[in-house]
């Protein structure tokens, strides 16, 4: 009697997942570690006081997998937020068309993504935690100020660029409540093309100009 022959490694196994889907189900289930991992640590600590290292190690993996996932640290804290873009993306994006140009593309980026139909409104989620959780109001300042604005602000204009990244965020964060929030029949009704040009050439001189 011949002996039953043993299935060759790579044939299908009833109910067996393949390799590809039992990596993509550890992918999402690291990345959910990693989420979960950064959002208490932000929230305990704070974007500035929080390391890479010290997330990975919460979360029971290799920093080189966070940053594999997520980029760098500010790119951690837009997905904890859910924020619609990468900060680091943007920053290299606006500085790349050069200091004559930081109003334009900055205003360009925040209400284009804003304007996108479909997509939930983060911003207006992020203030609404804001007022009502102190760590929600510092990683939003965090995100606009210290990932996204600060950089560009710093790279071509050193003098008091905290005071010009803050004056700058406060602006962004001030249009969007004035058109999404309290809805301004002015700037509600406004076209984008409009207030993107009010938008750039406040921030160009906030970025650039004399502050006194």
């Amino acid at each position: 009697m011949a002996a039953p022959k043993t299935p060759p490694l790579h044939a299908d196994v009833p109910g067996a997942q393949s390799p590809d889907a039992t990596r993509m189900r550890d992918g999402e289930a690291s990345r959910a570690t990693i989420l979960s991992a950064a959002r208490s640590a932000f929230d305990d600590k704070g974007y500035a006081q929080t390391s890479l290292r010290e997330i990975a190690r919460n979360a029971g993996v290799k920093p080189s997998l966070v940053v594999h996932f997520y980029g760098s640290k500010a790119g951690l804290l837009a997905a904890t937020v859910e924020w619609p873009f990468d900060p680091d993306t943007v920053v290299r994006e606006v500085l790349a068309m050069g200091p004559d140009h930081i109003g334009e593309r900055l205003a360009d980026v925040f209400l284009e993504t804003w304007e996108q139909d479909g997509r939930p409104n983060t911003a207006l989620t992020l203030l609404h935690a804001a007022c009502e959780r102190p760590e929600a109001a510092t990683l939003m300042r965090e995100l606009f100020t210290t990932c996204v604005v600060a950089p560009i602000v710093t790279a071509i204009a050193p003098e008091r660029a905290e005071l010009r990244a803050s004056l700058v965020a406060s602006h962004l964060l001030g249009l969007h409540v004035g058109r999404y929030l309290l809805k301004f029949d002015a700037i509600a009704g406004a076209d984008a093309d409009i207030l993107k040009q009010a938008l750039a050439s406040t921030i160009h001189h906030m970025c650039t100009g004399p502050l006194w």
